[in-house]
């Protein structure tokens, strides 16, 4: 379907989408794209049932809804969160109009887990294709090489936390391949979403899972348009672009790269090399945590999103900085050196003084150090080392 025939469908005040959805131009449209498995009543009604389910889709401009209702038609794909096959997720987008920067809620498709293993089976040369998520207690065993080999046993009762995802294609020619990810492999990937702290990788972590390794592997599977066209439209919906265009009878190319996007959104971290004086941004982030209650994890991914988000969270920062700003560290005490010992002190002060150099080596006070309470007693040394010494038994 074009989106020009969509953006010509009329729109009258107070039109619904169940009205756009089920007029003669838009249903022709569905019938020429739609396979042979799947009725265009039957997709509207799995449609408007995902709708009623999440009413945000509501919030979410018509185009990019009819688009997702055409790329579903397209791949031959129910958006009904039970089967997996896709999701219909909304999602907001900042876009530039004139001179000013502007949200506007749009629809994104993602395909499920399920959903890239049906359009494998309809390439023709799979026979099968079985993902699974291994857990800490289940027994599992992992070789790569000459010998390949891929064991797993499921743990009985309590299976742990996700330690991973796997995914084996069969072939019709009686081969097989197979490929594993880690959850921290994993991760990565969602990371990269726009969606990663809502919509399916927050309710269904184990389907998206299988399906981020579903999507790494079938770079190795033989390629169907549809199968790229799939990837194409999470790897849009990824880097937070519109699908609009994406399965327009026109099409020409199609990304079919589902490791990376042409340019992925920069990172926390990145951004922040870029910025200077940002010496307190952990104790703003902390305060921002405090205040909004959201994980500093949070703040970091949604201000790395746009442009436009991270130049909002720098003035917030620089504003905060002259609101609140840094106490000043109480000077420390100057470094001053240990006493010198009285004998150090007579060798400055009086090199020559020998016999009261002496007279302290008697009373053993050579080493001690010069403080305050021992001044007499140095003094009275010295006035005894010049006093004449009396034999024994001389009278005073």
């Amino acid at each position: 379907m074009s989106t020009d025939k969509a953006e010509n469908l009329p729109a009258k005040p107070g039109n619904t989408i169940h009205s756009l959805l089920m007029q003669p131009a838009m249903r022709k449209q569905l019938e020429m794209a739609i396979p042979k498995h799947l009725t265009v009543d039957r997709l509207l009604r799995v449609v408007m049932t995902a709708i009623r389910v999440n009413p945000r889709l509501m919030d979410c401009t018509q185009e990019s809804l009819l688009a997702c209702v055409m790329g579903c038609a397209t791949l031959g794909l129910e958006p009904e969160p039970f089967l997996g096959q896709a999701y219909l997720v909304p999602y907001q987008r900042s876009i530039k109009v004139g001179n000013q920067w502007r949200k506007q809620m749009e629809a994104q498709l993602i395909p499920g887990y399920r959903g890239y293993i049906a359009l494998a089976r309809r390439s023709g040369d799979v026979q099968s294709v079985a993902a699974q998520v291994v857990y800490e207690n289940d027994r599992f065993v992992l070789q790569y090489g000459l010998d390949e080999r891929l064991e797993h046993v499921p743990a009985e009762g309590e299976r742990g936390e996700v330690k991973g995802a796997y995914v084996v294609f069969k072939y019709k020619d009686g081969s097989h391949s197979f490929d594993y990810m880690t959850r921290a492999d994993i991760d990565k990937i969602r990371s990269r979403s726009k969606a990663s702290e809502n919509g399916p990788w927050v309710t269904d972590y184990d389907e998206m899972a299988k399906k981020t390794v579903i999507r790494r592997h079938v770079k190795l599977a033989p390629l169907s348009v549809e199968m790229a066209r799939a990837a194409a439209a999470e790897n849009l919906a990824m880097a937070g672009e519109s699908q609009i265009g994406l399965f327009d009878d026109n099409a020409k190319e199609i990304p079919y790269d589902i490791e990376t996007v042409d340019e992925q959104p920069k990172t926390f971290g990145e951004r922040l090399l870029t910025e200077e004086g940002t010496g307190r941004i952990g104790a703003f982030l902390e305060a921002m945590s405090k205040y909004h209650g959201v994980e500093v994890e949070a703040i970091k991914t949604q201000s790395a999103d746009t442009d436009e988000s991270w130049s909002e969270l720098m003035s917030t920062y620089r504003k905060w900085c002259e609101k609140n700003p840094e106490e000043k560290a109480e000077p420390e005490p100057p470094i001053t050196a240990p006493p010198m010992t009285v004998y150090e002190e007579l060798a400055r002060t009086d090199p020559d003084g020998d016999e009261m150099i002496m007279a302290l080596q008697k009373c053993g006070m050579t080493n001690l150090p010069l403080k305050v309470s021992e001044k007499k007693l140095v003094g009275q040394a010295i006035i005894d080392s010049r006093m004449p010494q009396r034999e024994p038994g001389e009278e005073g």
